[in-house]
């Protein structure tokens, strides 16, 4: 019998993920082949460690438990398809982005690097239930900068994770995994300009402390804040300012981040 999207579902830390719109698996095997003298026959062994790469697509329906994952090395779960499934641990992941606009709900995009098993099994995990979902409002999404608060028109947040396995002799598993510095963060926002928010550059090149604080929030109909994705050590990369006529002035912005993973 096959087995629809409607039988599908997956489990992080015990947790169920709910509102998943698209998750997909994908791993190579590097192996190396030698040919034996007098046509011996070949020899052949895998090279590198074993490394599954897995994509999580998903609205914004409330507070996001995949969040609450990043910076963890050891993630274990199941993805279940009907009555079978497929176990996995040691993952970790290595990015994380949210995007908003004025045209469609928020979207979450998740990479996961699995370095320890993936394995099919029947035995399906017990799992709680992911946050409850929430009503949005049209002002769900605010940026802070500099304590200036802006209407937003659209922005993405993305934070990549730079995650290193440890591999023992004569095992194609990771043991253990780290993630190195930096942690990089990337920002882009279209605001409204209902405030000063245009920055002087002019020796910005010149200074290798130039910082602000940028905070990102995701709030509920009652302005309760569910997720705050900060941008540390913010530097601006590139500003712009734009009007038409009749309309109100427009700017876009873009911040890199920087971080010490502790």
């Amino acid at each position: 019998m096959f087995v629809g999207s409607e039988d599908a579902k997956v489990i992080i830390q015990g947790v169920a993920i709910t509102g998943i719109t698209d998750i997909s698996f994908s791993s190579n095997v590097e192996e190396k082949a030698v040919v034996l003298l007098a046509d011996r026959g070949i020899n052949r062994k895998i090279n590198n460690g074993h490394n599954v790469q897995c994509k999580i697509s998903k609205p914004y329906l409330g507070k996001d438990m995949l969040q609450e994952f990043t910076g963890i090395t050891n993630l274990s779960g199941q993805f279940i398809y009907g009555t079978d499934a497929l176990d996995f641990n040691q993952g970790t992941i290595s990015s994380y982005s949210i995007s908003v606009d004025t045209d469609s709900s928020p979207k979450i995009s998740v990479d996961i690097k699995i370095f320890g098993d993936f394995k099919p099994t029947t035995t399906i995990q017990t799992s709680t239930p992911d946050h409850q979902f929430e009503n949005l409002g049209p002002e769900s999404a605010f940026i802070n900068v500099e304590n200036r608060t802006s209407i937003l028109t659209n922005f993405s947040y993305k934070v990549d994770f730079d995650v290193k396995p440890t591999y023992e002799i004569s095992s194609i598993k990771s043991s253990t995994s780290k993630i190195l510095s930096p942690i990089k963060y990337s920002v882009s926002a279209d605001m409204l300009m209902d405030e000063q928010e245009f920055v002087d550059m002019t020796g910005l090149m010149q200074s290798e402390t130039f910082s602000r604080p940028v905070t990102f929030e995701m709030k509920n109909e009652s302005s309760t804040v569910l997720n705050t994705y900060n941008i540390p050590n913010a530097s601006i990369s590139s500003q712009s300012a734009s009007v038409a006529a009749g309309d109100l002035v427009k700017m876009s912005v873009t911040y890199q981040g920087l971080e010490i993973n502790v």
